[in-house]
């Protein structure tokens, strides 16, 4: 046995991984759902994301002509307890990192994100991902 501290621990915040396992009961994006094939044509690939105290993850998905890829980061923020995320489109073949991350015009500062929770609102954060995620899938998918 291991101590509860120690389970399951890959690095990353308490909180942000508690919004992963809210997020882990997903298999894909419901409006991609392919009959014929019997499974998700979206499904968002998961990546740690570390940025020196904000440990947590990047969540992505690409558009189904792959010209376009939403990310997502999601972490505990350095200087309180809320829960943070910033989205940005970038495509890229491996996972993004702090050190390759093209933000734009998001990002600037430590408290310019896209959104952001109080402590605890793991499923709220949760779902506004889901919600981004599904958005983009829906207005980037072909004959949308």
């Amino acid at each position: 046995m291991q101590d509860l501290h120690n389970y399951l621990q890959d690095g990353a915040n308490y909180q942000a991984r508690a919004v992963l396992a809210y997020l882990s009961h997903y298999s894909g994006i419901d409006d991609s759902w392919d009959e014929e094939w019997k499974k998700y044509k979206a499904t968002p690939k998961i990546a740690r994301w570390e940025n020196c105290r904000e440990q947590g993850y990047i969540i992505s998905l690409r558009s189904e002509d792959y010209e376009r890829q939403l990310n997502t980061i999601f972490f505990e923020h350095r200087n309180s307890d809320s829960i943070c995320a910033v989205k940005w489109e970038q495509r890229s073949l491996n996972s993004l990192t702090i050190d390759n991350a093209k933000f734009g015009d998001i990002y600037k500062t430590k408290y310019d994100t896209s959104f952001s929770v109080r402590y605890g609102e793991v499923i709220k954060m949760a779902d506004w991902i889901w919600e981004q995620l599904t958005e983009f899938w829906n207005v980037t998918k072909k004959g949308g």
